[in-house]
């Protein structure tokens, strides 16, 4: 049996435990404070800021010091899953309870909160929003995620630091301790060297350690000052202002000029077939016939912050994963409408390492701005379209198949063109995939994303389901209208 991603990152962890003799470091007693930096006091034990020090405080049953809302998932997550349940985080809850504000005891309802999709678990960027709503007292910790680099936008992560700015310790000056120094008025003197009197001189060094902030903390002790809304990068073609984005969610009407309409007809017409299926038949009357093509009325585009924000730091942790010694995500690069939208001017480029792709998922008008206002619902997966693949969000790469599961209201149909990350991909070819364990295989396992292939089994579309709400951001709304329809050669 292949070793699971969370039994490949418990390993690689626990080796970093061990020192050069092979017995396990000790939890550094002085954690934060500690102003070692002797190499052979890092090899023999663990501080705050390592991958390792939550393994180590485990094993040796020490309560650790958090120095991000990132430890604090890590410290949930025993399994190293990137995935929590709700028995996994009642024991934690008190600390989380104690770094934010108004935070409710973990009853059910709460849940609800934290599950943001209703799948039954928890990831790192459902926890993300809620500690920025709650206001924990902590720094994201994205830093190595989102590449944060500033070192002037760093603050420390110690509970209580005030340190807001990451800046190299100053030397002690070595003339200040007799009071014979005669230049600490310079301010080119002052810039570099301490005095008797100064916040930093208790905690200044005579030597030059550009790794230790003023504050007396280590650098990897600092993270960006940015919150769950500023640490993230929106796209540069929203209408609204930054300072807009960070507080709310809006639908904007897309320009509608000639050449807009005619780049999303393009996509529509590039990503036709006249294939039928079963679908079209249980969800349009019984009729099995198709539209001879398909003319776009409308496009609007959905600028909403929230659902952008855990969508971007989602992709983040699939990016992290490969840099972290993960094996690569096996490539789907042939997504037809990922390949004709990448022609189309303007658009931003996809990370096909870890299978980022743009998919249509076709619904009715209603449901389709509840979903950009406020998100897929995995718990309401499936009522109207089935569960062949389980119960996730499914999405097509033809708007052929898409338009399958829209509704015609007043001769318009609505359809969704979706960023989504498939991450690593579960493909399956069967005739009757088992919908149980294909669920399990993502929400439990190691999988990110089915990709149901019934043009092998059946001559017909390729299916994509997700089960995390945010590996999908949900970007644009097509309005269109259906051609005359037809019997095509695929009518049974």
């Amino acid at each position: 049996m292949a070793e699971s991603h969370a039994m490949r990152r418990q390993t690689m962890l626990r080796s970093k435990t061990l020192t050069g003799v092979g017995a396990q470091r000790k939890v550094c007693r002085y954690g934060t404070k500690c102003y070692r930096s002797n190499p052979k006091h890092f090899e023999e034990e663990a501080h705050p800021a390592d991958p390792e020090y939550l393994i180590c405080c485990r094993d040796q049953k020490v309560e650790p010091e958090i120095v991000s809302v990132r430890k604090l998932f890590e410290w949930c997550d025993v399994h190293c899953s990137g995935k929590v349940t709700r028995t996994e985080c009642e024991p934690n809850w008190p600390k989380v309870q104690a770094l934010g504000d108004g935070i409710r005891d973990l009853d059910d309802a709460l849940w609800e909160e934290l599950d943001d999709d209703g799948n039954g678990h928890l990831n790192f960027s459902e926890f993300a929003e809620f500690t920025t709503k709650h206001h924990v007292k902590l720094p994201l910790g994205l830093d190595d995620l989102l590449q944060v680099n500033n070192v002037a936008s760093l603050r420390c992560g110690v509970y209580e630091c005030s340190c807001r700015d990451f800046k190299p310790r100053r030397r002690r000056c070595k003339y200040a301790v007799e009071n014979k120094c005669f230049r600490d008025k310079n301010p080119e003197h002052s810039a570099e060297y301490s005095h008797p009197g100064d916040p930093d001189w208790e905690t200044s060094s005579t030597l030059v350690d550009m790794n230790m902030c003023h504050c007396g903390h280590k650098r990897k002790l600092h993270s960006s000052d940015a919150t769950g809304a500023a640490a993230v990068s929106y796209p540069e073609y929203w209408s609204m202002a930054r300072e807009q984005v960070l507080d709310q969610s809006e639908l904007v009407k897309f320009m509608e000029t000639p050449r807009d309409v005619e780049r999303f007809q393009h996509l529509v017409d590039a990503t036709y077939s006249d294939v039928t299926t079963r679908d079209r038949c249980r969800n349009n009357n019984r009729c099995w016939m198709v539209p001879r093509n398909f003319q776009i009325l409308r496009v609007e585009r959905n600028e909403n912050s929230k659902l952008w924000r855990k969508y971007s730091i989602r992709k983040a942790e699939l990016q992290h994963c490969l840099t972290d010694g993960e094996e690569p995500y096996p490539k789907f690069t042939d997504v037809r409408t990922t390949m004709e939208w990448q022609k189309l001017a303007g658009t931003d480029v996809l990370d096909a390492n870890i299978n980022e792709w743009y998919l249509f998922h076709g619904t009715r008008n209603a449901a389709a701005l509840n979903i950009c206002r406020n998100d897929f619902k995995m718990r309401l997966a499936g009522s109207s379209t089935g569960t062949l693949y389980g119960r996730g969000a499914y999405f097509a790469e033809s708007i052929t198949k898409a338009d399958e599961y829209c509704k015609d209201e007043n001769g318009a149909c609505t359809v969704l063109f979706c960023r989504v990350l498939g991450g690593r991909a579960r493909y399956t070819d069967e005739r009757e995939p088992d919908p149980v364990k294909l669920t399990a295989d993502c929400v439990e396992g190691d999988f990110d994303c089915i990709i149901g292939d019934r043009v092998k089994v059946s001559k017909t579309y390729r299916e994509f389901v997700v089960f995390d709400t945010e590996n999908v951001y949900p970007e644009y709304i097509i309005t269109f209208k259906r051609g005359e329809l037809f019997k095509s050669a695929s009518h049974p």
